[in-house]
């Protein structure tokens, strides 16, 4: 029998294959004292550099910084106090993407800063914004910048914009509309008209329905206690506050903000003004002054 081989008078390639060899197909290592020529990448391929990379941190986490206040004035437009109040309404009673709960504290978080500085706290208002602070924390709504013009999200990645005459009152706001002629617009609550003008009387000491007594409950935050007291329908919300704090002993270092159904409540105005209904519990919101 003939052996049919690559090359010979009997290879069924003539010539045989032009490369063909009897050594091994992978050539052995070189010794350490042989060299040879490398390719270009062979530096990158035998010792790949490695590549430091920075933890960045958990990537379902946003970056929260420390709420601060937003300060601006307003270019193009003159906003007066009642024009801002209606608008800021209409801005969330519209708000109908991602979560409502979420806007929800959002806008009570803004209602404590809205509120100008009591003249029994000289603080400057660091007070209202670590109350809102406080309330942003409980409901894990995060602030990439700590101004919230700039937007928050929750814990679901959702973004919630919010435009700067939300978020703050602007520096050159006026508080009336006045006609032509310089006069009020009608607006001055103290003109003795409507809801505001009754309240402004109220402060004075002046009795508008004779003083019928209603009975309230008020839980406090840090202790989950009810303080029951009766008040007149009549009264303001500042003078409950004085009276649900006297009732339940805090000391002149604690200080109230009242709550009912997520909003917080005027201080100038009287609890059914505000919605309150009889029967209805009012969380009373501690914290320091």
């Amino acid at each position: 029998m003939v052996r049919l081989g690559y090359s010979g008078p009997n290879s069924p390639y003539p010539g045989g294959i032009p490369n063909a060899s009897a050594r091994h197909i992978n050539p052995p290592p070189l010794s350490l004292g042989e060299s040879a020529a490398a390719p270009p990448n062979a530096a990158n391929q035998a010792s790949p550099r490695r590549q430091r990379r920075r933890d960045r941190g958990a990537l379902d986490e946003h970056i929260n910084k420390r709420l601060r206040r937003h300060v601006w004035a307003s270019a193009d437009r003159q906003w007066t106090r009642k024009a801002l109040d209606t608008e800021r309404a209409a801005y969330f009673d519209t708000r109908v993407t991602a979560r409502p709960e979420i806007w929800q504290t959002l806008h009570n978080a803004l209602q404590v800063m809205w509120e100008p500085p009591t003249q029994d706290t000289n603080d400057n208002g660091q007070t209202a914004l670590q109350t809102a602070q406080s309330m942003l924390t409980a409901a894990e709504i995060s602030l990439p910048t700590g101004n919230l013009v700039n937007g928050a999200y929750d814990t679901f990645g959702n973004y919630y914009a919010l435009p700067e005459w939300v978020v703050s009152d602007p520096q050159n706001m006026v508080e009336h509309d006045h006609n032509k002629d310089g006069s009020g617009s009608g607006d001055d609550d103290t003109q003795g008209g409507g809801e505001d003008g009754d309240v402004r009387r109220e402060e004075k000491g002046k009795d508008i329905d004779g003083g019928e007594q209603v009975e309230i409950c008020a839980r406090l935050s840090e202790t989950g206690n009810d303080i029951v007291i009766s008040v007149s329908k009549t009264e303001i919300v500042r003078n409950i506050i004085k009276r649900i704090a006297a009732e339940a002993n805090l000391s002149s270092a604690r200080k109230i903000r009242l709550a009912y159904m997520g909003k917080m409540l005027k201080e100038t105005a009287t609890l059914q003004s505000q919605g309150w209904q009889n029967g209805h519990i009012l969380n009373a919101l501690v914290f320091n002054r």
